[in-house]
């Protein structure tokens, strides 16, 4: 890499780039949806029990020791890759729209005219990992965004009375635009980084970053969060 040749500013500076990217880092890192979830499971295991602050703290804990481990596996994974290739062969990659590891054994392949051992343990590593993002994303978001729109539907459809509609009736209709939508996007096969970086990313860094600082600022229930340096932190990224 030629340091002379990078930039701090413009539209394809360092600062630029890594203001980009910190959105997409957010929406990687993201399991905001299945918190509610596991909050109230954990109520339910340790509150009777233990109290309401011990269950607090169980659960920080539980989300801070996470967030470590799933930040470090997925930096490791990141700049593994990073370190493989080059920048020319990374937007091959989002050109193909594939997933690198897929890039990576089509890549090795045609280095030897072959596929090697190698090149074939990428192959099904790359369909094992996306089965497992697969699992993982219907535990971390799907419930999560079920839950959510549930909510959204009783609220505004039927004015919070629960009466007048059946658990059952909610989930089938959430479930059938959770599953429409998805659909239509599958089909449409938009370029996934594009995706995020336009829609996704800050839409979530909002709901992650602005709205819990609001909720903070209003909610009584909160009022023992205000005043402290990290907000102000939050609040500036």
């Amino acid at each position: 890499v030629d340091l002379g040749s990078l930039s701090l500013t413009g539209h394809d500076g360092i600062l630029i780039t890594v203001w980009l990217g910190i959105s997409i880092m957010v929406f990687s890192f993201n399991f905001s949806p299945i918190v509610s979830s596991f909050v109230v499971s954990k109520r339910e295991e340790y509150e009777k029990d233990f109290g309401r602050d011990f269950t607090e703290r169980k659960c920080s804990q539980i989300i801070s020791r996470a967030s470590m481990l799933m930040v470090a596996v997925v930096m490791f994974f990141a700049f593994s890759c990073l370190f493989t290739l080059s920048p020319a062969n990374m937007a091959e990659a989002k050109a193909q729209n594939i997933p690198v590891l897929s890039y990576l054994a089509n890549h090795f392949a045609s280095m030897t005219g072959t596929k090697t051992t190698f090149a074939i343990t990428l192959e099904y590593a790359a369909s094992i990992i996306a089965l497992v993002a697969i699992f993982k994303s219907f535990f971390g978001h799907y419930l999560g965004t079920l839950e959510g729109l549930n909510g959204l539907i009783l609220k505004f459809g039927y004015k919070g009375d629960k009466t007048k509609v059946s658990l059952g009736k909610l989930n089938t209709i959430s479930m059938i635009f959770i599953m429409g939508s998805t659909w239509v996007v599958a089909y449409a096969n938009p370029n996934i980084l594009d995706l995020i970086e336009a829609m996704g990313a800050p839409i979530i860094a909002s709901l992650l970053c602005l709205l819990p600082m609001y909720a903070i600022r209003k909610a009584p229930s909160l009022a023992k969060y205000r005043g402290r340096l990290d907000n102000v932190f939050v609040t500036v990224i």
